[in-house]
């Protein structure tokens, strides 16, 4: 049974951001890294509207197997704990919280898959600055996290993350669940500016996995949680149609950052 367990995690790993693994490494630029704690809700939504955030000759791609089955789209929850230049001093303020999605796609001629960020909201003033993907918006985003447990068992975790636009809206999202023992995984990814498809970033990253929602694997360390959407951009993607496929929590993810 483990096997089992180990082997569906493996087919989730691969499939998790559809990231393209490189073969070839050609001239880059580093340009920093970070150091997050992350939360990622994986969900299935319109296809139609999601279509409308991606750029011409990009088609929306759901993952095809696996325990995130009929994943479109993440929703990531970002708490970065300490952001770097590339000579190691603090950027941006070293610290920051953020909230992202990201879609998955394929070209539409040439069938390459990749992950699009849509969009980005975040705190600074300078917003910019923060994304260099050129699709972010300013927000006030809040977080609550507590651990609780004794001696060698994972204990348990309650999250509340709550962003705040301009307008008013929201994206609320709360969770109570068992921890276990993550998965140590290692990923190389270029995930796509939505506003400029040519524009990638490639990613290097060690991070701690634990899956502890997936509908298609039966999955289920979650005792209850809750999403909440009305910012008003979003509200045709999250119009009550939307699913939870999974849910992931990133207890540690080490990123490091290049240019092609």
């Amino acid at each position: 049974m483990r096997k089992i367990i180990l082997t569906t995690m493996l087919a989730f790993i691969l499939l998790v951001f559809s990231g393209i693994l490189i073969t070839q490494a050609g001239a880059e630029t580093f340009i920093g890294s970070n150091v997050d704690n992350r939360i990622i809700v994986a969900l299935q939504v319109g296809q139609a509207e999601l279509q409308s955030w991606l750029p011409t000759s990009w088609q929306v791609s759901p993952i095809p197997k696996g325990p995130l089955k009929g994943t479109n789209l993440y929703l990531l929850f970002v708490d970065r704990l300490l952001d770097q230049d590339p000579k190691g001093k603090p950027a941006r303020g070293g610290i920051c919280r953020a909230v992202a999605l990201a879609a998955l796609a394929k070209h539409a001629q040439t069938g390459k898959p990749a992950l699009f960020v849509i969009r980005i909201f975040a705190p600074h003033e300078d917003i910019n600055l923060y994304n260099p993907y050129k699709n972010s918006v300013r927000a006030t985003i809040r977080r609550e996290y507590t651990v609780k447990g004794a001696n060698l068992e994972p204990g348990a975790a309650s999250d509340v993350w709550e962003l705040r636009d301009s307008a008013g809206g929201i994206i609320k999202f709360q969770i109570e669940y068992q921890r276990a023992l993550p998965r140590r995984v290692k990923q190389e990814l270029r995930p796509r500016s939505s506003v400029e498809p040519d524009f990638f970033r490639i990613y290097r990253v060690d991070q701690g996995m634990d899956l502890i929602k997936s509908v298609p694997a039966g999955i289920n360390r979650v005792q209850s949680y809750q999403l909440n959407v009305t910012v008003s951009e979003l509200r045709k993607m999250f119009d009550g149609s939307e699913k939870v496929v999974g849910i992931i929590a990133l207890p540690f993810y080490i990123r490091k950052l290049s240019l092609p």
